[in-house]
Order: C-alpha cells, then structure tokens, then sequence
C-alpha cells in the first residue's frame, strides 16, 4: 500500500475515532473521508477491526510516548536529584483522570478486549513501554544520593496495578501474585 494511501486512512480514521469515538466508528466514513472504498480498507488492513487496532494502537503509543517524554524532560533539569524532586513527578488520580488524552486511552484498553489484534498491538506497546520507564527508574536511581533507596516496586506494580488490565497486555513480564503480595506486606508493614 502506497504510504501516501496509507497516511491518508489513518488519518481519516483518526478523526472517525476523535469525533464520534470507537463505539461510533462507521469505516463507510472513513472510507469517504480518504476517498477510498471499502474494499480498499479491507485489502490494506484485513478487516474493520484490522484499521481499528492499527489506529488506536497508533494513538495509543503516541499518547504513552507523551508521558514518557515529558518525565525525561523534567529529568534533564537535575544532575542530582532529591526525594521531593523524585515525587514531583508523579500526580494525583484526580488530576490523572483530568488529563486530556485519559478518556481515549480507556476507550482503546476497553475495545482492547473485544478486538484480538488490537491487544496484541496494545501488549507489544506496552512492553516496549514498560522497558521506558525502567530505564527512567535506573535514571532516577542514579541522580539520588547513594545513601537513598528507591524501591522501583513502587512506581512498578503499582503503576501496572492501577489498571489490572495490564497484566494481561504485560504477558510474561507481569507481575505474579506472589510478587504483588510481597509488595502489599513490605507496604503495609514496612521492615517486617
């Protein structure tokens, strides 16, 4: 498929998706809004559901890509860094919740569920993500004072835990329940 071609569909079903959302999604739209058959779409991407999860994939990884740029800018302000420096990063559920791209990043993990290829999509994301934000946890372990531990558990099984539906996406890299447990009690009864 020619990539101009390409470009154009997704576009087109991008904008599907962002006015009347993945429940709405009506690829005869999409189809005259690339000005394209519906053939065409099946031919390029397999089925309605193939355009979908290629889409809301793309989106997906963008909205993640976000996340994790904006932690790495905030990151390239220290050389060192303290523990008050280390919390500032992370935000409240509230104002998590109130986040622009929030209501379509669950829309996708909801449809994830009903659409085969969309998950795998979203679980090979989201693996490549999880090595992202290790990588910024070592970052971070290095700009802290060696006398300060950081427990990469806490941003780890809990970040993956706020959304249980990850575990699933996370495959084999998830965390097991022993592991989850083990954290609990550390939390609960910290040095027993």
């Amino acid at each position: 498929m020619p990539s101009d071609a390409k470009s154009v569909l997704l576009s087109a079903a991008r904008q599907e998706i962002q006015e009347y959302g993945v429940l709405e999604f009506r690829i005869s739209r999409v189809a005259a809004a690339a000005n394209c058959s519906i053939t065409q779409i099946y031919r390029y991407f397999g089925s309605r559901n193939g355009l979908v999860a290629y889409s809301l994939s793309t989106m997906y990884e963008e909205i993640l890509d976000m996340n994790v740029a904006a932690v790495e800018q905030y990151l390239s302000g220290f050389s060192t860094m303290t523990i008050d420096d280390v919390l500032a990063i992370f935000i409240g559920p509230k104002e998590l919740s109130q986040m622009p791209m929030m209501p379509v990043r669950l829309q996708i993990l909801a449809v994830a569920s009903t659409i085969p290829e969309l998950e795998e999509r979203l679980a090979e994301i989201s693996q490549r993500q999880f090595g992202k934000w290790l990588q910024l946890i070592e970052d971070v372990r290095k700009r802290l004072p060696d006398d300060v531990i950081l427990d990469e558990r806490a941003i780890t099984i809990d970040f993956l835990m706020l959304m249980p539906y990850y575990a699933k996406l996370m495959g084999e890299l998830a965390f097991t329940s022993e592991s989850y447990v083990a954290w609990v009690k550390h939390k609960l009864f910290p040095g027993q």
